[in-house]
């Protein structure tokens, strides 16, 4: 084990995703698609797409919105190994009353 007198700590209480809070406090507010994702079943027993993304140097994951989604299939094509690369410029706006992440091709 590693003994240092200072570390920040700050990474190990960060989500590993994309959140409304790292978009809000994102400089950019852009992120590029650097996996071609993958389906998952949420705790709601729901089928979830996930892809891994960098934003801001950092890479996270990004669980995009039916809406975000659309777009990317409209601008792209529905095979997510065709988004790879692409460029997504991100914003927090409302969706069905709730505050949420919306994604939008650049």
């Amino acid at each position: 084990m590693e003994v240092r007198t200072k570390m920040d700590t700050k990474q190990f209480v960060e989500s590993d995703n994309v959140t409304i809070d790292l978009v809000k406090n994102s400089p950019s507010k852009q992120c590029v698609i650097i996996s071609a994702g993958a389906t998952f079943v949420d705790d709601k027993n729901k089928s979830r797409f996930k892809c891994l993304v960098e934003i801001d140097g950092q890479q996270k994951g990004f669980i995009p919105n039916k809406t975000t989604l659309r777009a990317l299939q409209v601008k792209y094509g529905v095979e997510s190994s065709a988004w790879m690369g692409k460029s997504i410029s991100l914003s927090v706006g409302s969706v069905l009353g709730k505050e949420a992440i919306i994604g939008n091709p650049a």
